[in-house]
C-alpha cells in the first residue's frame, strides 16, 4: 500500500504542503526535525516551522533551511506570578497570528511536537479544518497533547503504557520517538580528534539539555575534584550558553576538562563518550537508547507533570540506566560514577538494555502515517 502512496505523493503536480509547530526546546524541536526529514525522502514537499521567536527553534530552523514564522506565545512561569500577567493577551493574539500563517502557508497538515508553542498553530488548524497529526515524545503526555488529542488525525507516542492517559484510543499509534539519523555515522576516532580528547582516558560526557542545567554545571564544579581524583577520565562537558564564561572560570586550565557552551555535532559527543550524565528529557533517551549509552539521569525536579522522573524511572528499573534525584546527589553520584568507570562490562551491559527500548525507524513510521492523510 505504501508503495503507491509514495508514487501518488512524488507524481503530484503541486508539492505536499506541512507545517510544523513545536520547540522551546530541543526535546520538542528535533523529532519535528527528523519527521520532515524523513518526509522528504518521500514526497516533493513545501515544509515551513512555526515558533516562538525565543525558543531554540528561531536559531535552528533557518539554519536548516526551513521557512520560520514566529508567534508571540510564551510559557507560564510557575514561580513568577506578574511574569503572567500578559499571558492571556499573549495566548488571544498568538491564536490570531496562527490563523494568519496558515492562511497565508496554506498547509494541508499541521504537525505538531509538543512545547506550548504549538498550541494556538494546533488550535487555529482545527478551526480551520486542517488535518493535525501530533507526536507526543514523553512517557506521561504533555498538557499540549492531552488537550488536543481528540481532535487530532493521529496522535504518535513514544511508549505504549502512555495509552493510559488518553480517554480517545482510535487515533493513537505507538511509534517512538523520532531521532536524528546521522547521530550513527561518527566515528570514534574522528569524534577524539574533534574535540581535541585523548583516546588513552575514558571520557564522561556531561549535558543538561539544549540550553544547559544549573543544578548539574553547580553539582559537577562542586565534586570536580573528586570525579578527577583516582580515575584515568577526561570530562566533555556541554555548559549551555548562560553558564559557559563561569565554568571556564572555575575550571582553568584543566587539561582534562573541554568545555562548550553548546556542541552542535551531538553524534560526535555521543560516539567519544563512555559514560553519560544527563537530564531525562523524552529526546535525549530517544538519542542515547538508539545509540545504546550507559547514563546517569538525573532528571529535572521541576520538569512538568514530572515526566523526567516517568522518563528516567522506566529504564533505570529495567536496568538500562542509572538514575539519581537531585535530592540523592551527595549521597550517590560520585560512587556510581566511579563504579561504572571502572567496570566496563556493567556499561556494555547497561548499554544492551537500553538499545532494546530504541525504535530507530520511528521517524520513518510517523512520514509514512502523514504520507497517508
Amino acid at each position: 500500500m505504501f508503495g503507491s502512496v509514495i508514487k501518488k505523493a512524488k507524481n503530484k503536480s503541486q508539492p505536499l504542503i506541512l507545517l510544523f509547530t513545536g520547540g522551546a526546546t530541543g526535546g520538542h524541536l528535533y523529532p519535528a526535525i527528523a519527521i520532515a526529514e524523513e518526509i522528504s525522502n518521500y514526497a516533493t514537499c513545501q515544509i515551513a516551522f512555526a515558533g516562538s521567536r525565543k525558543g531554540i527553534e528561531a536559531k535552528i530552523i533557518p539554519e536548516k533551511g526551513y521557512p520560520f514564522y514566529s508567534i508571540w506565545i510564551s510559557g507560564m512561569h510557575r514561580k513568577q506570578i506578574i511574569s503572567n500577567l500578559l499571558l492571556p493577551m499573549k495566548i488571544l493574539i498568538s491564536l490570531f497570528q496562527a490563523a494568519g500563517i496558515i492562511a497565508t502557508f496554506k498547509p494541508e497538515i499541521i504537525v505538531g511536537t509538543g512545547g506550548y508553542v504549538s498550541w494556538p498553530v494546533l488550535t487555529a488548524g482545527i478551526l480551520l479544518r486542517k488535518k493535525i497529526v501530533i507526536q507526543e515524545q514523553n512517557q506521561f503526555p504533555g498538557l499540549v497533547t492531552r488537550i488536543i488529542a481528540p481532535f487530532a488525525d493521529s496522535v504518535h507516542i513514544s511508549y505504549k503504557s502512555s495509552e493510559k492517559y488518553f480517554r480517545k484510543k482510535s487515533n493513537l499509534k505507538v511509534s517512538g520517538n523520532p531521532t536524528r539519523s546521522d547521530l550513527e555515522n561518527k566515528k570514534t576516532e574522528e569524534s577524539y580528534k574533534y574535540f581535541q580528547l585523548d583516546h588513552n582516558k575514558h571520557t564522561l560526557f556531561i549535558f543538561g539539555g539544549s540550553q544547559g542545567s544549573l543544578f548539574i554545571n553547580k553539582i559537577i564544579i562542586q565534586y570536580l575534584p573528586r570525579l578527577l581524583e583516582g580515575t584515568n577520565v577526561q570530562i566533555l562537558w556541554a555548559t549551555g550558553e548562560k553558564w559557559f564564561e563561569w565554568i571556564e572560570r572555575e575550571t582553568g586550565k584543566l587539561s582534562q576538562v573541554h568545555i562548550y557552551p553548546y556542541i552542535k555535532e551531538m553524534g560526535c559527543a555521543y560516539s567519544a563518550c563512555d559514560l553519560l550524565i544527563c537530564r531525562a528529557g523524552a529526546t535525549t533517551i530517544a538519542e542515547i537508547t538508539r545509540l545504546g549509552i550507559p547514563t546517569i539521569f538525573i532528571p529535572l525536579s521541576t520538569s512538568a507533570a514530572d515526566h523526567q522522573v516517568y522518563n528516567a524511572r522506566m529504564l533505570a528499573e529495567a536496568g538500562a540506566a542509572e538514575m539519581i534525584l537531585e535530592n540523592e546527589v551527595d549521597n550517590k553520584l560520585i560512587r556510581i560514577v566511579k563504579d561504572l568507570l571502572s567496570d566496563a562490562e556493567r556499561r556494555k551491559r547497561i548499554g544492551r538494555k537500553a538499545k532494546s527500548f530504541s525504535k530507530p525507524n520511528a521517524a520513518e513510521i510517523i512520514a509514512k502515517d502523514i504520507l497517508r492523510r
